[in-house]
């Protein structure tokens, strides 16, 4: 591996750099920057690619975010830099020495204005004095965006001035973006403000397994989906990142995969991004019952629908109707209203046979589809969570018409898609599809227990490699969301050997490997981005699936499934049940202790 752990959930470093490049995206509520740093015959080089999602350039679509990148050093140390060692604890640390100059950069976002920070610690370890050179004030560019004139700049806190020897300085870039009528923005305590929101989101959920390589993991997934939320003018929102995603939500980004994660957590910011994303729908539905658009984008402003109906009202039920599961509450009259609509949406795309309809999956024809395994696993899933929350409404006759209708889609995935795939008893991902394709698992994760052995056996030899899995055996696309979910899946079928074995390659690859430290969305397209909401996937491989976290009329129930050698397992300050709550698992024996 080419990082090592150096602090157990906080900090990993690596030496090990030459010939190899990577980037980091680290976000605030209106800034993300990616960090892009190589090593080459020694030398360190640095790219920043500023993001401002709050700025918008015309057309205004999805990816009309004002961006700006930048590889000129913030100062000239009078020769190249000389690597040394790179760390990351949710600010990223390049160290590196010009001659007798020693050097720290230290790479973070503001977690509240649109300023991502430079910060440069400087130590003069020879005899002589040494004369760095930087300016106060460069101004990177200028441009016209949708509500003016807009520059981005950098600026520095201290002027110039030659350093003694044995003389210490750290001198604070800012690289912000301003409209023209506006003053540069600045702030006091910016690092101390990135730490604490650091702090806050590691201190969540917090994980012990034994096991370091896990525990880290899912402590920077925690940093990685919590951080990119971004202050609209609609409210936060959680959005995915990675250049082109921000201020905008998706059915399966957002309310599938990463609002589940926010209701164990507890934090504010986090669940107002949650209510936001189911919220911003609300104006699309319609009484004609026409599918909600495949996106909200530009603050919530508009809209992009361009893959049509991807099984978006069962991601959205889903994910919504489990959210409320995990807070303990029970859904307000506008809460309701939309997780109505969606249900009721969904029960008219299930045909005679038990499948759900749509015209793609979240792959938006990437792959074929069709009708498709996935829309109907998850209507599945939904309807089990909306039966549930009706239940605890006292809406009894309401909550068995989506038992029944849960039992009929039982039914129909097994008549439907079920059939012998390359030599194993799995599915049939759509009509004439004979490969296996990563999905086959999500029944099983779902609740659907029939085929849950062969189709575990298919992915494992079909797709799984290099750590994670493909999308399918007859291409080398791979997408991290699906290995996740395959992950869980092995230890809600009970396979826990199997499950804490891929977890942990998965962990270790991602983690410590070559594209480090997140799940990433997506190879070969746009370079295995570093998307949010796969990170809270990630998490849910633990709260879902290791510790299986369930629900049902009363409350919750907690049915580990340990691997041999994992005798102790606590995960401190959960949401659950309307608190925190504390969850011991000892030698199989289960405690739940409230905080």
């Amino acid at each position: 591996m080419r990082w090592h752990i150096v602090e157990n959930k906080r900090r990993i470093a690596t030496e090990n750099f030459e010939g190899h490049r990577d980037d980091i995206e680290m976000s605030g509520e209106t800034v993300s920057g990616i960090v892009e740093y190589a090593v080459d015959k020694g030398t360190l080089k640095v790219g920043r690619h500023l993001i401002f999602p709050m700025v918008r350039m015309q057309p205004d679509v999805t990816q009309s975010s004002y961006q700006v990148k930048t590889d000129t050093p913030a100062i000239d140390f009078g020769g190249e830099e000389v690597f040394e060692k790179a760390e990351f604890d949710g600010v990223l640390s390049l160290y590196t020495h010009a001659g007798d100059l020693r050097i720290v950069h230290r790479f973070y976002p503001s977690t509240a204005l649109q300023i991502f920070y430079e910060r440069i610690e400087m130590t003069n370890g020879g005899n002589a004095e040494l004369s760095p050179v930087w300016d106060t004030c460069v101004r990177i560019e200028g441009k016209l965006a949708c509500e003016g004139w807009v520059y981005t700049e950098c600026t520095a806190d201290k002027k110039q001035k030659p350093l003694g020897a044995g003389e210490s300085m750290t001198v604070t870039f800012g690289y912000s973006a301003r409209f023209a009528h506006q003053p540069v923005p600045r702030e006091k305590d910016s690092l101390a403000l990135r730490i604490a929101r650091v702090e806050e989101l590691l201190g969540q959920c917090d994980l012990t397994t034994g096991d370091d390589v896990v525990d880290t993991m899912f402590a920077l997934s925690k940093l990685r989906v919590g951080e990119s939320i971004f202050r609209t003018r609609k409210g936060r929102v959680n959005s995915p990142g990675g250049t082109n995603y921000y201020a905008a939500v998706w059915c399966n980004d957002q309310c599938e995969y990463s609002t589940p994660w926010f209701g164990f957590t507890g934090d504010k910011i986090e669940c107002e991004a949650a209510d936001n994303a189911m919220c911003w729908y609300e104006p699309y539905m319609n009484d004609e019952y026409e599918p909600v658009p495949s996106s909200i984008i530009s603050e919530g402003t508009d809209y992009w629908n361009g893959r049509r109906d991807r099984g978006d009202a069962a991601m959205y039920l889903y994910g919504n109707c489990r959210f409320f599961l995990e807070r303990g509450e029970l859904p307000d009259a506008r809460h309701v209203k939309m997780l109505e609509w969606m249900a009721e949406y969904t029960l008219r795309q299930m045909t005679e046979e038990g499948v759900v309809v749509s015209d793609t999956d979240e792959l938006e024809f990437r792959l074929s589809s069709g009708v498709n395994l996935s829309t109907s696993s998850i209507a599945f899933g939904a309807f089990g969570y909306w039966a549930t929350l009706l239940a605890r409404m006292g809406r009894i006759h309401d909550a068995k018409k989506f038992t029944e209708a849960q039992k009929k889609i039982e039914k129909g995935v097994e008549s439907y898609f079920g059939g012998s795939v390359s030599g194993f008893e799995t599915y049939h991902y759509h009509k004439g599809c004979d490969e296996v394709r990563a999905w086959v698992t999500l029944p099983s994760y779902m609740g659907i227990p029939a085929r849950a052995q062969g189709s575990a056996d298919a992915v494992d030899a079909r797709l799984w490699c290099n750590g994670s899995c493909k999308s399918s055996e007859n291409e080398d696309i791979l997408w991290d969301r699906s290995a996740v979910y395959y992950i869980a899946a092995l230890f809600r079928m009970g396979d826990s050997e199997r499950g804490w074995r891929k977890l942990r390659e998965f962990s270790q690859t991602r983690l410590l490997g070559e594209r480090v430290p997140y799940a990433v969305e997506a190879y070969p397209e746009f370079n295995m981005r570093h998307l949010s909401a796969e990170s809270g996937l990630y998490c849910r491989t633990i709260t879902d699936g290791l510790l299986d976290i369930r629900f049902d009329q009363n409350g919750f129930t907690v049915c580990p499934h340990l691997p041999q050698g994992i005798k102790h397992v606590t995960i401190n300050k959960i949401w659950l049940d309307g608190g925190y709550k504390k969850i011991e698992i000892t030698d199989g024996k289960v405690s739940v202790q409230s905080l």
